[in-house]
């Protein structure tokens, strides 16, 4: 007992040591700086942290206590919280699998999803290098765990995958996307309008052209939209690619559709709350509606059978309620553009929890959601 307790204790602190070294390869990526130099430091002042201060998960509470010891500055909680959660998640693996190498690459698998997590969250950007060992990880799971003779499940569901992400991109551009003409019409306007007036500052403008530049590295959401005619970027798909290649396509299927339930549930009052604040009291009725209607449908259904009159009036509502929240939704998007709302961690957070629960899930979905008896 002693010794599976101390093996125990040596998987939690490797997790939550490689946990510190995925916040270290999550944030250089942003900063486009090396994972190995310069050493650990302050993202603030840039000051070289002590050993006893880069101890995971402990030092942040115990040693600097969640601030610099050169500046002061507040250190973000995201630093323990990525240990903890890597730590854990080395030890359920361990629990569940024991050692080998299926536990090897799902740590592999894990890991790099955490890193995808943390760049999208804080970025809204996924970086291709980790995309691809994600991608090539699922398929070699996939093929160690299903046999090299079932090859089609990861091949299909990587195909899958870029196609389901693809084809939704297009088409919820194509929905919601601005009037051409009207577009045009608009910049021609503009540019008749500025020709009137006069240049002004063209000097001081050429001398902050390279700050200007430099401060707006970031995408921005509406130009690559319109540029690119997709509602949202390739990241994505890779992500689905790798989801597919890993479940194959029927739970990739599920994966997707958990993650827009999920993705919706975590965004919702913050969104209803910003149409609030934009008198947008129509469309807050509409989308309250659909979804008050559908779940009271949804628990009437399984308790009851329900006329079939009934459930006609209660789907002609629904969709009337639909295309009025759509329509909504659609003229906010002209009127203010899009926004980046990342779905990398709703998907693979849904792609996990099918991974290891996908029969028990599929199979609540079936019979309490669907009604489709198994």
């Amino acid at each position: 007992m002693s010794e599976i307790l101390l093996i125990c204790f040596f998987i939690l602190i490797t997790g939550a040591c490689i946990g510190s070294f995925l916040n270290v390869v999550a944030l250089r990526a942003i900063s486009k700086e090396s994972i190995i130099f310069p050493s650990s430091k302050c993202p603030h002042c840039n000051s070289k942290i002590k050993w006893y201060d880069n101890i995971p998960v402990l030092s942040y509470f115990l040693t600097f206590k969640g601030k610099c010891r050169n500046c002061g500055e507040k250190v973000s909680i995201q630093y323990p919280i990525v240990e903890a959660v890597t730590a854990v998640l080395f030890l359920c693996v361990y629990i569940a699998f024991g050692t080998g190498f299926k536990s090897l690459l799902l740590l592999i698998l894990l890991c790099i999803s955490i890193v995808i997590i943390i760049t999208d969250i804080k970025k809204e950007e996924i970086y291709d290098i980790h995309s691809w060992i994600l991608i090539i990880t699922a398929i070699i799971y996939s093929l160690y765990v299903n046999g090299i003779e079932n090859y089609s499940i990861p091949a299909f569901g990587l195909i899958a995958g870029v196609l389901v992400m693809e084809i939704t991109a297009k088409a919820a551009y194509y929905l919601i996307k601005k009037d051409d003409k009207k577009e045009k019409d608009n910049e021609t306007e503009e540019q008749t309008e500025n020709k009137e007036e006069p240049v002004q500052a063209e000097a001081e403008t050429d001398n902050n052209d390279f700050q200007e530049n430099k401060e707006n590295e970031e995408i921005d959401i509406n130009e690559y939209v319109n540029k690119n005619k997709r509602a949202f970027g390739e990241a994505d798909t890779y992500l689905a690619a790798a989801s597919g290649a890993l479940l194959g396509w029927k739970y990739l299927l599920a994966a997707v559709a958990f993650a827009i339930i999920l993705q919706a549930v975590c965004i919702l009052p913050q969104f209803l709350s910003g149409l609030y604040k934009q008198k947008e009291y129509r469309l807050i009725t509409s989308l309250s509606a659909f979804i008050l209607i559908a779940l009271i449908y949804w628990i009437l259904s399984n308790i009851f059978t329900l006329n079939l009159f009934l459930i006609f009036a209660i789907i002609i509502t629904l969709i009337f309620f639909a295309i009025d929240t759509i329509t909504g939704l659609k003229r906010i998007t002209l009127n203010n553009g899009f926004s980046a709302i990342p779905f990398g961690p709703a998907l693979l957070f849904s792609t996990f929890l099918i991974l290891f629960w996908g029969p028990y899930i599929v199979g609540f979905i079936k019979k309490y959601i669907f009604m489709v008896m198994s």
